[in-house]
């Protein structure tokens, strides 16, 4: 399995100790996409790489997905295996918690399938659900590209 680690002050994200980032021609890093499956195209033109074993965030073993646009870093996005169903909100997520605790964070939330860290000058994290299936992610978007990599 693989390691993610996220420091929430700089806006980085680490896969297996190795910084997410995108080389001068806004092509993800050799050191991380080595790491990934074949990437694909989006609808709105975006690359996209989804890691090629199961990953460990916060405790959790999750799937990753590594978006690329306009020549830079787009969007992390953590797609977490365990399913679940709440009385009310998301923030009785037990993956939303171990996040918390992990993070040394507090989640917010103004409706039952999204919570929220307070935007970040790098960007910002949500945490959404979908409540007919039980799935969980953890999107970190990205406002300009924090690390830019050779």
């Amino acid at each position: 399995m693989n390691t993610i680690k996220l420091d929430l002050t700089h806006g980085s994200v680490f896969f297996d100790s190795e910084i997410i980032a995108v080389n001068e021609k806004g092509i993800l890093a050799k050191s991380i996409a080595k790491l990934c499956s074949t990437p694909t195209q989006t609808d709105e033109g975006r690359t996209q790489y989804r890691s090629s074993r199961k990953a460990i965030f916060c405790g959790q073993s999750c799937d990753v997905v590594i978006e690329i646009g306009e020549g830079r870093l787009y969007a992390v996005a953590f797609l977490f295996d365990l399913i679940e169903f709440f009385e009310s909100s998301i923030l009785e997520s037990k993956v939303l918690k171990a996040c918390e605790k992990s993070l040394n964070v507090k989640f917010m939330s103004d409706h039952p399938s999204a919570a929220f860290l307070d935007p970040f000058n790098w960007g910002q994290v949500v945490f959404s659900y979908d409540p007919k299936q039980g799935d969980l992610s953890l999107d970190i978007i990205f406002e300009h590209s924090p690390n830019q990599s050779s």
